[in-house]
């Protein structure tokens, strides 16, 4: 994940592709989720009291050659209509979050030329003023386009986090480019129709309205809010925002270990009772034990709430936040943590479906979530549409700049590499004590990767 900001694009000429409906939108009655209206107003909020709002994420990937307007006008034309994603949306305006949606043959795109741009940083500034714009108003919160070049074109796409992820991102890249391609050979596609959000949403809503705070689906959610002090636990060093108020983010980027060295670090935590998602959070509370003496674990964990084949290929933001808690062993080691980190990471996803807001509601008393929490990710993107593609098309994904009130950490495993995304406050405090912590982390995850691979006779972990 790149920041805006922190993006140069190649220069070239842009065309956007704007979304026209011959019909008017009509309501829905469906509630939005948990998730997306707790984003959703604080977006609201923030926008109101004059604070600029990127709340949005994006991928850019380039496709060879001087683009074809006809073919990736019918490409996007086909994804909009096809996924709800793209012609439903809740206005964020109100309290309610009044729901409304296009008829999907009433919408079409057509492709806009923008002009030439011969600078990086005007072209960056233009698109993230434009995402910035296009994904704030009401409608379909989307903003696509391309750069065209001789050479490559960079295809980009922008839309409001309440209605993606990083599974609905990967699933646009692998369909924009087969559409594209089909459109281009003159080759007939027929996709076949997909659920929508909408469908999930009203079946969380429906299952978390039928939960009481005795329900079993809470018990890991009591055991985490219990071993705290009722809250949601700190970062094992000093980030100097004492008030946990939301503060300018800055994002770096941690390489941990090299596509070999994530297959020996995976071996090793096999042997010891666990996955790579466990090696992981077993180092990050080796290092939290190391550098605070604290033993016990606590953390937010993002799962994905697609537990049903028919949800995989929907587009929407189909995640929870899950309690992640677990001891560490007596004269803890990394080997012996790994099978406490695999048992707490079970326990953890079986409150998946429970929503961490109407969690918080049933068991602290309406209480919510902090604005935005901190939280460990662990994304496994290997198997992921197109993904074997990522480093030719150049994919990036994209975010506007950060806000943190804590520090917040992505592990992705792709084809080539296993890296660490992490989001903190902008604070020297932070900047001097993270990277330290994180050093530690990855320290401890090369060093059982290198035993993986000795054990296996095959020399040295790059």
């Amino acid at each position: 994940m790149t920041q805006i900001i922190d993006w140069l694009p190649e220069p070239g000429e842009v065309v956007e592709f704007q979304l026209a409906a011959d019909r008017s939108p009509v309501p829905h009655d469906v509630p939005a989720s948990y998730f997306q209206r707790a984003h959703l107003r604080l977006a609201a909020a923030r926008r109101v009291d004059g604070q600029r709002q990127s709340p949005w994420v994006a991928m850019a990937f380039d496709l060879a050659g001087r683009a074809d307007l006809d073919a990736l006008t019918d490409a996007w034309q086909g994804l909009v209509r096809r996924h709800e994603a793209f012609h439903t949306w809740y206005e964020p305006g109100t309290e309610d979050l009044p729901g409304f949606r296009l008829p999907p043959d009433s919408v079409t795109v057509h492709p806009v030329r923008v002009g030439d741009f011969t600078s990086a940083a005007d072209l960056r500034d233009h698109l993230h003023r434009r995402i910035d714009q296009q994904t704030s108003v009401g409608g379909p919160a989307l903003l696509a386009g391309v750069v065209r070049r001789d050479t490559a074109s960079t295809v980009y796409v922008a839309i409001d986090h309440a209605y993606t992820d990083g599974h609905s991102l990967a699933l646009l890249f692998d369909e924009i480019r087969t559409r594209y391609h089909a459109a281009r050979g003159g080759v007939p596609i027929d996709l076949a129709p997909v659920p929508g959000y909408l469908e999930y949403n009203r079946r969380e809503r429906e299952r978390a309205m039928s939960l009481t705070a005795a329900a079993p689906e809470l018990a890991a959610w009591s055991r985490f809010l219990t071993a705290g002090d009722g809250g949601f636990p700190g970062f094992p060093v000093e980030l100097g925002n004492h008030g946990h108020t939301l503060l300018p983010g800055t994002r770096i980027h941690h390489p941990v270990l090299s596509g070999a060295g994530a297959r020996a670090f995976r071996a090793y935590c096999a042997r010891h009772g666990g996955g790579f998602a466990a090696g992981a959070f077993a180092a990050l509370a080796l290092a939290q034990w190391e550098f605070t003496g604290n033993d016990v674990y606590r953390v937010l964990t993002v799962v994905s709430t697609r537990t049903y084949p028919r949800l995989l290929p929907v587009h929407g933001w189909l995640v929870n936040f899950v309690p992640l808690l677990f001891r560490l062993p007596a004269a803890p080691t990394f080997a012996g943590a790994i099978a406490a980190a695999q048992q707490g990471f079970q326990q953890a996803r079986a409150a998946g479906e429970v929503p961490l807001h109407r969690a918080l509601e049933l068991l602290q008393d309406g209480r919510y979530a902090p604005l935005i929490p901190p939280m460990v990710s662990y994304l496994d993107g290997r198997g992921a549409p197109g993904s074997a593609d990522y480093l030719r098309a150049d994919a990036t994904v994209l975010t506007g700049p950060d806000s943190a009130s804590g520090v917040s950490l992505w592990f992705n495993w792709f084809p080539d590499r296993a890296d660490l995304v992490v989001n903190m406050p902008d604070t020297p405090q932070a900047a001097k004590g993270v990277p330290q912590y994180l050093d530690r982390v990855k320290e401890i995850m090369l060093t059982a990767a290198a035993s993986a691979s000795a054990s296996a006779g095959a020399g040295p972990v790059p």
